[in-house]
């Protein structure tokens, strides 16, 4: 089987190919992320049925995160060299698989194992590679199509947990667990056999050429002298601050509202405004970013967060909170959006897959420590005012941070 997809090889003969590519991509997104994201809807059985405490059990969604980042610094390196429809198929695999063996689940070893390292490290070739492939294809609307693409998250979201949800209702949490793997593997591995590389005279136009992909700051010869650049470490701990800030808010906010004396209902309200906000939130950023450039489109977006956060502290009511999801989600789509955007803008394309894959890893390792470090403040002064104010404060030194970032727009 070859997978390396060269345009010596394939020249795809439809010029619109590439609008193929990221509804795929979009679809992959879509199943990858849906079933992570409906980790929520088998905590409370796992619980239930092992009797682990809430920190043994989400560590090994936290471990999954990180291997995802980790594992898309490679994945990213991999996608550069032989094209994404290796990455996708291995994704396609390990991801099945994980979520197949997670209905065997016996031990907490077994979670931390089949969630934590094989479902992590599937999810490491879905984000990085997919968005990377399509960053490729398009320059005009390259901001709008990783949006679209990124939005499959939010959509997945949307439809994979109410699924999961009634399927756990009417057969238990392994059967749906078995059932979800199954279909995870055959339809990433079906949509990974549509995926191309970005190469052929199609695709040709959609790609700068090494006189103009790169900035006067950013001719890099390969990956590894991008390492040694200010610039790129600046956008890791930018990001790193970013994932802290985001993922501590995703993970407490319920229980925050529901602390401030507001029903359950009314907080898990909060989490399908943020989920649906967000499908939107990445179209709109995305378009946002083809016309104003990456960087003041994400100042923006943890501008925007700093402020309703602190407006949350302040007023406690209702709708702030519901106000605060659709903030909340902006700032998350305005983040996701512009990892590959602003890779591309500073560093061109050559290498784009790997350097968004250290990009993006950097991202994994703060959305582990964002909730674990939230949790922690609030184990020590027995409310979440510190926490949320600290997330305030990191926000604020973060939109610091973006405006020393030299980009510029394509």
């Amino acid at each position: 089987m070859n997978y390396q997809d060269n345009a010596s090889c394939r020249i795809e003969p439809n010029p619109y190919y590439r609008y193929i590519i990221v509804s795929i991509a979009f679809i992959v997104m879509v199943i990858a992320w849906g079933v992570n994201y409906s980790f929520g809807v088998f905590f409370t059985p796992l619980l239930d049925e092992f009797g682990w405490t809430r920190a043994m059990t989400s560590g090994a969604f936290s471990l999954a995160m990180f291997s995802e980042g980790f594992g898309g610094v490679f994945m990213g390196r991999i996608c550069d060299r032989f094209g994404p429809r290796l990455v996708v198929s291995v994704c396609g695999i390990l991801l099945g698989m994980g979520y197949m063996l997670m209905s065997q689940v016996s031990t907490v070893w077994h979670l931390y194992l089949f969630y934590g390292v094989v479902i992590g490290m599937g999810l490491s070739g879905t984000y990085v590679p997919v968005i990377s492939t399509v960053s490729k294809l398009f320059k005009r609307r390259r901001g709008l199509m990783t949006g679209i693409v990124s939005s499959g998250m939010g959509a997945g979201t949307l439809f994979v947990t109410p699924f999961a949800t009634w399927l756990i209702l009417i057969k238990g949490w392994r059967f749906s667990y078995m059932t979800i793997g199954l279909a995870t593997l055959i339809i990433i591995i079906v949509s990974a056999r549509f995926l191309r590389r970005p190469e052929g005279k199609h695709f040709v136009p959609a790609i700068q050429s090494k006189t103009t992909q790169l900035t006067s700051e950013s001719s890099i010869e390969n990956a590894n002298t991008a390492l040694k650049t200010f610039s790129l470490w600046l956008i890791c701990i930018v990001f790193i601050c970013w994932g802290m800030v985001i993922f501590a808010i995703l993970v407490h906010i319920a229980p925050y509202a529901i602390e401030a004396g507001f029903s359950k209902i009314e907080a898990a309200n909060i989490l399908t405004i943020f989920g649906g906000s967000a499908f939107f939130a990445k179209i709109i950023t995305g378009i946002a970013t083809d016309r104003l450039g990456s960087k003041p489109v994400f100042a923006m977006g943890i501008g925007m967060l700093t402020i309703a956060l602190i407006m949350l502290l302040i007023i406690k009511e209702l709708w702030v909170l519901y106000l605060f999801a659709v903030v909340h989600a902006f700032s998350y789509g305005s983040g996701s959006v512009t990892i590959p955007n602003i890779v591309s803008e500073m560093f061109g394309l050559q290498f784009h897959g790997s350097l968004t894959g250290i990009v993006n890893f950097s991202a994994c390792i703060g959305c582990a420590i964002g909730p674990l470090a939230a949790g922690w403040l609030f184990d020590i002064t027995g409310n979440y005012y510190a926490s949320f104010m600290s997330a305030a404060l990191l926000g604020g030194i973060t939109l610091i941070m973006v405006l020393f970032i030299k980009t510029k727009k394509n």
